[in-house]
C-alpha cells in the first residue's frame, strides 16, 4: 500500500512537470500578480483533473472518443487558449520593483479569477483531455475492475500530491525569481508565456478544421 502511495505521488510529479498551458499560466500570473494568484491556477486545474479522474470511473472515455465531441472540444480550447493569449498580450503590467510590492496587498479579487482560469483551462485543454482518457486512463484501468471503487478511486486520488507538491514548487519559483529579474526581462517572460498560449490556441482552431473537414 505504501509502495503504491508513493508511486502514485512520484507519478503526479512526473506528469505535471512538462511544460503545457498550466505551467505557463502559473509562471505568468506568478510574475504579474505573485504567489497566491499563480498557486490557485494550479488549484484550479486539478480540481478539473480530479473531476475528470472521477468521471473516468463513470465510463467518460466512450464519450470522449465521439468526433463530434473532440471538435467541440477542440473549438473550446481554440477559443480560451486564443483569448488568453491575446488578453496578457495587450496588458502590459507593472514589473517595477515597487508595482510588485503593491501586488502583495492586493491580490484578493484576483484569487477567485485565479482559480477559475485554472478550471477554465485544464477544462477546455483538449490534450489534458486525452491525457486522462488515454495515457492515465490505461494506467487506471486495472483499478476499474476493483471490487471497491471507492477506495482505488481514493487510492489513485494520491497522484494530486504529487501535482500538488509541483505546483507550489513552481509557484515558490516563479515568486520568489521574479524580484531577482529585471523587468525587461520579466516582460520578456509573459511575453513569451502569453505567445505560446496564444499558438496553442491558434494549434487546436487549426485541429478543429481539420476535424470537421474529415466528418463532412
Amino acid at each position: 500500500m505504501l509502495l503504491l502511495l508513493i508511486r502514485q505521488i512520484i507519478l503526479g510529479l512526473s506528469l505535471a512537470a512538462p511544460i503545457g498551458p498550466i505551467n505557463i499560466e502559473i509562471i505568468r500570473r506568478g510574475i504579474q500578480q505573485g504567489f497566491w494568484p499563480s498557486l490557485l491556477v494550479g488549484a484550479g486545474g486539478m480540481t478539473t483533473d480530479l473531476t475528470f479522474m472521477y468521471l473516468m470511473y463513470q465510463g467518460l472515455a466512450e464519450y470522449v472518443n465521439l468526433p463530434w465531441v473532440q471538435f467541440s472540444l477542440l473549438i473550446m480550447g481554440a477559443v480560451i487558449l486564443s483569448i488568453m493569449g491575446v488578453q496578457s498580450l495587450l496588458t502590459h503590467p507593472d514589473h517595477s520593483a515597487e508595482n510588485l510590492s503593491e501586488a502583495r496587498t492586493s491580490i484578493s479579487p484576483q484569487l477567485l479569477k485565479s482559480y477559475l482560469t485554472g478550471i477554465s483551462i485544464a477544462a477546455f485543454n483538449p490534450i489534458n483531455i486525452l491525457f486522462w482518457v488515454g495515457i492515465y486512463g490505461s494506467i487506471l484501468s486495472d483499478s476499474f475492475h476493483d471490487a471497491d471503487l471507492t477506495r482505488a478511486f481514493l487510492l489513485n486520488s494520491a497522484i494530486f500530491i504529487g501535482i500538488g507538491l509541483w505546483n507550489l514548487n513552481l509557484a515558490l519559483t516563479v515568486h520568489f525569481g521574479r524580484t531577482l529579474m529585471n523587468p525587461a526581462a520579466l516582460r520578456l517572460i509573459t511575453s513569451a508565456a502569453s505567445l505560446f498560449l496564444l499558438g496553442l490556441g491558434l494549434y487546436f482552431g487549426c485541429k478543429a478544421v481539420l476535424k470537421i473537414s474529415s466528418l463532412l
